[in-house]
């Protein structure tokens, strides 16, 4: 329940802003601690700049230090736990559709007999001729069903052939024609 109302995108753009507003933080932060270590350095020179100025300003810039550190560290987890939430949303999607691919595997052979059984096949002139159309509708489905199937199964080995064909060809372009990877 609770983890589903972070999922939300409003949930996603607001953590985004936070991310934002804490590196914009950050960068105030440092660009404040440059500032009073440049005033301490030029004013601690002047007669009229005491040594509690000194210190003071010397206790601002350490606890600006630490801010810095600690608005640092809080961008970090942040971003951590939105890359977290992601990465589970991106599982649970892809549980879905792992679920979604076996229900059109279990129905899509169904769908595929309907549309057979479906096809007006036998209106013809020749009463002769019935089952011959009948049977070349059927052969024409399972050929289209093998080649899709066959598709399916070589399509990963041929791109992973043009993959590594395509690898070997930039390793021969490169100077020296091999590279770390090869012995």
């Amino acid at each position: 329940g609770c983890v589903v109302k972070w999922l939300d995108d409003r949930r996603f753009q607001k953590m985004h802003l936070m991310i934002l507003n804490l590196q914009r933080l950050l960068q105030v932060t440092a660009h404040g601690e440059q500032v009073f270590s440049r005033v301490k350095e030029k004013y601690s020179s002047k007669p009229w700049f005491n040594i509690e100025d000194y210190w003071a300003l010397e206790e601002l810039i350490e606890r600006l230090e630490d801010r810095r550190v600690y608005v640092g560290c809080l961008a970090n987890r942040v971003t951590e736990i939105q890359a977290d939430l992601v990465m589970w949303q991106a599982k649970q999607i892809n549980r879905k559709l792992y679920f979604l691919s076996l229900l059109s595997i279990i129905f899509f052979p169904f769908s595929v007999l309907t549309r057979v059984f479906g096809m007006n096949a036998g209106v013809q002139r020749d009463p002769m001729l019935v089952g011959d159309s009948f049977r070349n509708i059927v052969l024409l489905h399972v050929a289209f069903m093998l080649l899709g199937v066959l598709v399916c199964f070589v399509i990963q080995d041929l791109y992973t052939r043009i993959a590594y064909w395509r690898r070997k060809r930039a390793i021969s372009r490169t100077p020296g024609g091999h590279s770390s990877a090869e012995p």
